[in-house]
């Protein structure tokens, strides 16, 4: 199973390579600067990262990569993810392949396509939007759940490890409660700066972050 959604992934990100310019509606690129790395309720390396996406669209189908890169000499956080989400309206799939590099600083023994798979859904409950993803292979569960309180979006999520330590040590609980902001800092006339913020707390490592950050 896991080797034909690798397969899957692979011959979308064909399509989208050898589709023509005229067939694709949109693509766009860009890049976060953050003060630290933190997904999910645990944080990835230490330091700043820089952390560049691109992506392209042809109709409801959409794909594309996404980095995070550490600015000190620690690669622990590094980290490149392929993805391609297809949007059914209530509801959007999302199939994404994380790698991390290894000692020879190559991502995953196979390449960037043989990295860990995760199947995820997000939709709209009214004011609140809810994820729910599974890594196929390391049979993790992260469910999470945001809404908005006045300027301020929080969110909630819950992960349940089956084999191993993922997000809550092979076992289940709240592991990320965040708080979030962002603004547009006027720089010129023609441009503004968007910066935003969170606090991030992790009930079950009872651990907590503060992370700054712009987009680019």
């Amino acid at each position: 199973m896991k080797t034909l959604i690798k397969y899957n992934l692979f011959l979308v990100s064909l399509i989208f390579c050898f589709t023509p310019t005229q067939e694709v509606k949109s693509q766009d690129f860009g890049a976060d600067v953050v003060s630290s790395y933190v997904w999910r309720g645990a944080q990835f390396g230490t330091g700043p990262h820089v952390q560049p996406w691109m992506e392209l669209g042809a109709g409801n189908l959409t794909g594309g990569i996404w980095g995070s890169f550490g600015l000190n000499d620690d690669a622990s956080g590094n980290e490149l993810d392929l993805w391609v989400s297809y949007d059914f309206g209530p509801l959007a799939l999302t199939v994404t392949n994380y790698s991390f590099p290894g000692a020879d600083g190559t991502y995953s023994s196979g390449g960037v396509f043989d990295g860990d798979i995760e199947v995820s859904g997000s939709t709209s409950l009214g004011p609140v939007d809810l994820t729910v993803g599974y890594f196929t292979d390391l049979e993790a569960l992260y469910i999470e759940a945001g809404f908005p309180i006045g300027p301020v979006g929080v969110a909630v999520g819950y992960g349940s490890d089956a084999a191993g330590a993922f997000y809550a040590g092979g076992e289940s609980g709240l592991v990320n409660v965040s708080f979030s902001g962002e603004k547009d800092i006027k720089i010129t006339e023609d441009y503004s700066l968007p910066v935003f913020g969170s606090f991030i707390y992790n009930p079950d490592a009872e651990a907590a972050f503060l992370v700054f950050g712009f987009s680019l």
